[in-house]
């Protein structure tokens, strides 16, 4: 079975809900893709719970007879065994944390979690990842991450062994996202901001009763750095009507046969003629460079601030952008 029938397999059934399952409680704010150890702490442990949050038992792999509530927890961290880690490129892994049989993580479209850990001397670091599996997906979890040499959490993480556990307290809603909500998406990425952009496009495609386009560009430093590129493409290929993604390189070899280079207002216009047009959305997730050169940052206290950079100079404004 190849890859895009095993993804429509798993994919049959979904309904896209501003709403989660279950007994989840969603949490509504805007999130950075990296920020400092105190602002993290400061912010996230506010809206969160904080410190005081009661420690869980480690989540470890049962049989039950029937559903079981969500893994997750908004008002407290809860550890989850480290199952198996895959690696994906030189600085990115997979790793895959363990559920009951059929207890769910309980995500929706589109939502975060924070991670944490301890560090020796005593002080927390929080930190925000977005899971790459299916929100309804049972018995497992995972997170696609990129190890960050000055990235404390991301180090951390990619130094865990098979049994270790990690704190995780959620999920956060960050745009509650439904089915036909835009008649198209843009969405673009950098790095390892693919990832909430991974559960817009597997959120919407697995809707049978969606038809979002969707178009996205996804700038990485080199070919062997594009993570989910498999997964996206089979994505693409079982939906061409309504998915379109053009990867952009750096630096490429001689084989490589898409753009090449830094992002630039005419390939953004090239790539993405629906900007601006009734009923289309952008969403940017990228490193803070990219971002300030495709959107511009975030405002003060996690709001989304103005619009600036190149989707400025293209007419857009924030009711047309959402910053991850």
């Amino acid at each position: 079975m190849d890859i895009v029938q095993q993804l429509k397999k798993r994919h049959a059934a979904y309904s896209t809900s501003s709403k989660p399952a279950g007994n989840s409680k969603l949490i509504t704010v805007g999130l950075p893709l990296g920020i400092s150890a105190a602002a993290a702490y400061a912010y996230y442990g506010d809206k969160l719970g904080g410190a005081a949050a009661p420690k869980a038992e480690p989540v470890v792999a049962a049989k039950v007879a029937g559903p079981v509530p969500h893994a997750l927890d908004p008002n407290a961290f809860v550890d989850f065994k480290l199952k198996r880690v895959e690696k994906l490129t030189p600085n990115t892994s997979r790793f895959v944390f363990e559920l009951a049989e059929n207890q769910a993580l309980g995500m929706n479209v589109t939502s975060c979690v924070v991670t944490k850990f301890i560090k020796e001397d005593g002080k927390p670091v929080i930190r925000p990842y977005t899971p790459t599996s299916d929100h309804d997906h049972v018995g497992e979890f995972d997170f696609v991450i990129k190890r960050y040499e000055d990235g404390l959490m991301s180090k951390h993480i990619h130094g865990l062994k098979v049994g270790d556990t990690l704190a995780v307290k959620g999920p956060i809603s960050k745009y509650p996202l439904q089915a036909n909500q835009h008649k198209s998406v843009s969405l673009i990425a950098g790095g390892s901001g693919v990832t909430p952009m991974f559960q817009i496009i597997s959120g919407l495609l697995k809707d049978n009763s969606d038809k979002t386009k969707i178009n996205m560009v996804f700038c990485n430093v080199s070919p062997e750095d594009i993570i989910l590129k498999e997964e996206i493409d089979a994505f693409a290929k079982a939906h061409p009507d309504r998915l379109k993604v053009t990867y952009v390189v750096d630096k490429a070899g001689a084989d490589w046969k898409g753009p090449t280079g830094y992002l630039t207002l005419d390939l953004v216009k090239k790539c993405m003629p629906e900007l601006g047009s009734e009923g289309n959305k952008v969403f940017v997730c990228a490193p803070p460079a990219m971002m300030k050169l495709v959107s511009g940052d975030k405002g003060p206290n996690f709001t989304q601030g103005e619009v600036e950079g190149i989707l400025k100079d293209i007419g857009l404004n924030s009711e047309q952008v959402f910053k991850f």
